[in-house]
This record gives structure tokens, C-alpha cells and sequence, in this order.
């Protein structure tokens, strides 16, 4: 897979997009690269016209974004998850250079190397548990996306399929040395068990980490002004749980201490997440070429082997 964050976007072909979706002629004012987009490009729009702002993520064809218009729709329709309204998806790449997703700009910025006093910290961190809550109250009878036909009875046929594609990648191969390969083919072998205790089938945002979390400076202090970019689908929500805990910087002990007073850990959670990690740190592995995740994927699978004997 091809990334593609740093694609040419000029204030007339902004112009045009902003035209298409407003149904008359606008003066884009200014073009702002934002930090975080680590797939598409993602630009913030100033213009002449109410609303004066918005956000625009741009790929090439093939390369749509159907899936998050899709989870925004699902979400701003069916639960108080706070998320960006969606002005305006196309995935076709006929009309417009790009496929692009045009979005509404949520005040604030981004959470990714914000410094933050302590105080205002748990307070986003309280307000995030909160948050996702009242989305993991929203459950139905089976596993997999909002926008499938049918569903699974069993998590594990959602997500080893998941671990045994990105698995298959050239690039995990190449990246990892041979022993690492055979411990990590080992620990696939592991999963199914594994994961075989499991939830109800939950709603989750399913790629909740720094740069996705909107934060807003208000007279009070910092506080959560909503998440972006999600890929929602009814999942165990130990997936959800297991990634919010796998980077360190995105929350910390206020989150788990609001979270788990509402909605306690299951048995064995410590084991299972170790294979949502392991999915996580093979993705990045797969599309990233930075040695943290190589050696993050290592240090994972000798957990696995230690504690699934």
C-alpha cells in the first residue's frame, strides 16, 4: 500500500471542490497541512463562506474513503459519539484529481505532542472514558462492520482473517528476521483459542489514538472536542481497550479509572490483548519501516510464547 500524505492541492482545485459542494462560486482564503495524517493527505480549508472552515483528506483512485463517510454517518445518526459531520465523499476520482473526503472542522487541535498540564490531562481522559461508554452501549447480535449484509457469531472470524492477511504482506517478511517470522506464525496458531472468550459484538471507533482525539483550549482549560477519523464496526470491545492501551501517550490513569468503574475487565484480557497488539505493531511493520514496531512485534510474540506456553 502506497502512502499518500504530501499530494499537491492548489487553491483552485480547492476552490472547485468547495464550489461542487456548496453550489456556488467560493474564494478559498488558505491552505493549513495537518499534523497527524499518516495514509491520505489532510488539509484545513479557510474560505469566504459560512462555515469559513473545513477539513479535506485527499488520496488517489483506488484509494477511497467510503468506509469513514460511512462511520461518521452510522455514528452522528445512531449514538452521541462526538465526530466531524461529513459535507461531501467521492471515491470515484472521475470529476477530481483525487478521491477526497471534505469534513467538518472541529475546534481545537489535535491531541499528538500537545503539551497539556496534568489537571487539564485527566480531565480529557475522564471525558473521553465517558465518551465511549455511551458508544459501547450501542451492541447488536453480530460481529463485523456497520455496512456488512450478514455477521459473525464468532469475533475470531473477523479478526484472525485480519492477522493472517497482514501477516501475508511481503513486507512482514522482509522487515522481520526469520526467527521473529516463526515465533509470529506460532502465536497466529494461538489466536483462535485465544480469542474464543468473548463479548458482545460492540460498537467501537476503532482507531482511537493522539492525533484522532480533538482538543479544544477553552477559558476552563483543555477539553475533549471530539474524535476523527474512525473505522467503526461491532467488535469486542477489548479491541477498542487493547489499542487505547498500546500507545502510551494517548491516555493515561484517569481513562481506565473512569472506564473500568462502569464497566469492569473480563477474565484473561491481559493474554487476549496481546494479539491485538500483535495485529497493531504487524500493520505498522507492514507500512512503516521504523525498527520501534520490528522490535515491538519481537518483544509482543515473546509474551505470547511465555504466556501461552
Amino acid at each position: 500500500m502506497e502512502l499518500q500524505t504530501s499530494l499537491a492541492f492548489t487553491s483552485e482545485q480547492a476552490e472547485t471542490l468547495l464550489a461542487a459542494w456548496l453550489g456556488s462560486t467560493v474564494r478559498c482564503t488558505s491552505i493549513e497541512r495537518l499534523k497527524g495524517g499518516m495514509m491520505n493527505t489532510v488539509l484545513k480549508l479557510a474560505f469566504d463562506r459560512e462555515p469559513f472552515h473545513a477539513v479535506v483528506k485527499l488520496n488517489v483512485a483506488g484509494q477511497g474513503f467510503d468506509k469513514e463517510a460511512r462511520s461518521l454517518r452510522h455514528l452522528r445518526e445512531h449514538t452521541r459519539f462526538p465526530c466531524p459531520r461529513v459535507y461531501r465523499e467521492d471515491s470515484s476520482a472521475r470529476d477530481f484529481p483525487y478521491t477526497h473526503l471534505l469534513l467538518e472542522a472541529l475546534p481545537g487541535v489535535n491531541m499528538w505532542d500537545l503539551p497539556m498540564p496534568p489537571e487539564s490531562r485527566e480531565r480529557i481522559d475522564r471525558e473521553l472514558a465517558l465518551v465511549l461508554l455511551e458508544l459501547h452501549s450501542h451492541q447488536r447480535d453480530g460481529f463485523g462492520s456497520i455496512g456488512e449484509a450478514g455477521t459473525h457469531a464468532r469475533w475470531v472470524d473477523v479478526f484472525l482473517p485480519r492477522l493472517r492477511e497482514v501477516r501475508g504482506q511481503p513486507e512482514v517478511d522482509a522487515r522481520l528476521p526469520p526467527a521473529v517470522s516463526g515465533q509470529l506464525d506460532a502465536a497466529i496458531t494461538r489466536a483462535e483459542a485465544a480469542l474464543a472468550e468473548q463479548g458482545r459484538p460492540t460498537l467501537v471507533h476503532g482507531d482511537i489514538w493522539a492525533a484522532n482525539i480533538i482538543v479544544d483550549e477553552r477559558p476552563t482549560g483543555w477539553q475533549l472536542s471530539g474524535l476523527v477519523d474512525p473505522s467503526a464496526e461491532y467488535a469486542d470491545v477489548e479491541l477498542e481497550l487493547a489499542y487505547l492501551e498500546q500507545f502510551s501517550v494517548v491516555v493515561g490513569p484517569a481513562f481506565f479509572s473512569e472506564y473500568h468503574a462502569h464497566s469492569p475487565l473480563r477474565p484473561g484480557y491481559e493474554y487476549r490483548r496481546l494479539f491485538y497488539w500483535l495485529h497493531s505493531y504487524l500493520v505498522h511493520v507492514w507500512l512503516f519501516e521504523d525498527q520501534i514496531f520490528r522490535d515491538k512485534t519481537a518483544w509482543v510474540l515473546e509474551q505470547i510464547r511465555k504466556v501461552g506456553g
